[in-house]
């Protein structure tokens, strides 16, 4: 076995023994699947202008506010996250709008829009956050939606919050390690969620981030395919530039999940034909970074990924919307698996010493990987 196979191969199982950071585990089978469907079959129609009509939008357009922000990610998510511990409702509203509206991005092309709701799903203790922590995070959060009442963002927030708390109940384990009760708060709190998006399909304010819950619950609930690519197909349809939408559709066609070998690789090729230019390949090589990322110990569902295509990708991106720490690291640990000496050694001295730990997991396997791209 030469090194970049076996080295993605260690990866791919140490980030699976460390939880539920690739993905979320399955609890029920179809518990609200058909009445939540319909729910999202109608979330967007009142001002859906039509798939069709925004994916042929020029791309100057979309690239005229796409990096806006003066901020990091973290500073960014921080700020949120103060805003929301403070109780300033003013300000997250303020936020929300902001991010909604400009559809700007970091650079490394994340949505702002994204990071808002990064900043305000977790207690301010993170993982270490403790079932009273989780109380008052829920507890503030209910006070935002009281005092904002026509706020979507406020109970997207709630919704996402559910799902994060559902992963804690189940643990970081295999699934066959969770314990029943585990998987009993699971199916609970991801019920709790969806009836949250229920609330606020609701409301007239609408956002792209309802649709993105909703791809998680539909994953946590275990949905057959035809929903969840329908449920696909309406996001995409709402705006279809959230490429965050493409990386939760890919993931759920991994074979972990729902899929078939390769299937996540076939839809990378079909999605970015479709969207076509430069964003089409930006988002074949974010959905290849992600089926890269999977935790099942091996790497066959990447075997029909082009390594040249994902080359051009990573130029698109940096074309379109510049380049980020994290993109650039997780573009170094693909050319390590792709066994591209040149590529690598170019990432690896952008990267300097500033390795990402959800990529790389230990120095070790960073240096590791750097000491390969080195020799010739």
């Amino acid at each position: 076995m030469n090194f970049p196979r076996r080295f993605a191969a260690s990866l791919m199982l140490i980030g699976c023994s460390m939880a539920i950071s690739c993905a979320r585990a399955q609890a029920v089978k179809q518990s609200d699947a058909s009445s939540l469907i319909e729910l999202v079959r109608q979330y967007g129609r009142p001002t859906q202008p039509g798939k069709d009509a925004q994916i042929q939008e020029p791309l100057e357009k979309s690239q005229a506010s796409s990096i806006a922000n003066t901020e990091t990610e973290g500073q960014y998510r921080s700020r949120m996250a103060a805003y929301l511990v403070d109780k300033n409702f003013d300000q997250l509203e303020k936020a929300a709008h902001e991010a909604r509206a400009s559809k700007s991005r970091f650079p490394g092309g994340v949505w702002t829009l994204y990071m808002f709701y990064q900043g305000v799903t977790n207690p301010i203790a993170g993982d270490q956050a403790s079932d009273s922590d989780w109380g008052v995070h829920f507890a503030t959060l209910k006070a935002w939606a009281s005092a904002e009442p026509g706020s979507a963002a406020a109970r997207i927030a709630l919704a996402e919050s559910y799902l994060n708390y559902a992963d804690k109940a189940r643990g970081s384990g295999y699934a066959n390690t969770v314990s029943d009760t585990g998987w009993k708060l699971y199916a609970e709190r991801n019920a709790l969620a969806a009836s949250t998006l229920a609330e606020a399909a609701q409301l007239k304010e609408k956002c792209p981030y309802w649709y993105e819950v909703m791809q998680h619950v539909a994953l946590g609930q275990g949905w057959e395919k035809p929903q969840a690519k329908e449920l696909f197909e309406q996001a995409v349809a709402f705006e279809p530039r959230f490429y965050h939408f493409y990386r939760e559709y890919a993931n759920y066609l991994l074979p972990k999940w729902n899929g078939e070998e390769g299937e996540a690789g076939a839809f990378a090729e079909e999605i970015s034909n479709r969207i076509g230019g430069p964003e089409g390949k930006f988002v074949y090589f974010e959905i290849a970074s992600l089926v890269r990322c999977q935790c099942d110990g091996d790497d066959s569902s990447a075997d029909n990924l082009y390594w040249p295509k994902i080359k051009e990708g990573y130029a698109a991106l940096g074309q379109l919307y510049g380049y980020s720490n994290l993109k650039t690291n997780r573009f170094a640990h693909m050319a390590v698996a792709a066994g591209d000496h040149d590529a690598a050694q170019h990432a690896f001295a952008v990267i300097g010493d500033d390795w990402d730990h959800s990529v790389w997991h230990s120095s070790q396997n960073f240096e590791n990987a750097k000491l390969w791209a080195d020799r010739q």
